[in-house]
């Protein structure tokens, strides 16, 4: 499949590890599906980060060893605290940027208080997800 762009522009999809030992994947799996169904997964997929086929084989392994299906919700929610997760590394590193100069120049940025308030945008966000992923967890 083609590597597509994730919903949030940031970057190619996750695609499977490869085996060790140069090793290739011999076995072919086909399933049909519905134009509903491919789009389900698809877009599931694509919140997800992943390729379709990368989805399909985390979702079905993860249910086999489970027991249960998984929930779609606690993918994209895995998968919406993991983009959080850079931004706020993203936003550290400019807010220690900031500080160095403010150190160097005795002043601070402009731009301080923008980040700020993006800084505190995405943790009110990721703990919005937390909160959501506890309900959801058994």
């Amino acid at each position: 499949m083609a590597t597509a762009k994730r919903g949030s522009g940031s970057g190619p999809l996750e695609r499977r590890a490869k085996l060790g030992g140069g090793r290739r994947r011999e076995r072919e799996l086909r399933i049909r599906v519905s134009d509903v169904e491919y789009e389900e997964i698809h877009a599931a997929a694509t919140r997800a980060g992943l390729t379709c086929s990368a989805f399909v084989i985390r979702t079905v392994r993860t249910a086999i060893r489970e027991q249960r299906p998984l929930d779609g919700a606690l993918v994209a929610m895995h998968a919406e605290l993991r983009s959080a997760s850079h931004q706020v590394n993203a936003v550290g590193v400019n807010l220690n940027q900031l500080v160095r100069h403010a150190n160097a120049h005795g002043q601070v940025p402009e731009s301080v208080t923008w980040l700020a308030a993006y800084c505190f945008q995405v943790v009110r966000r990721t703990e919005a997800v937390i909160v959501e992923l506890g309900r959801r967890l058994p």
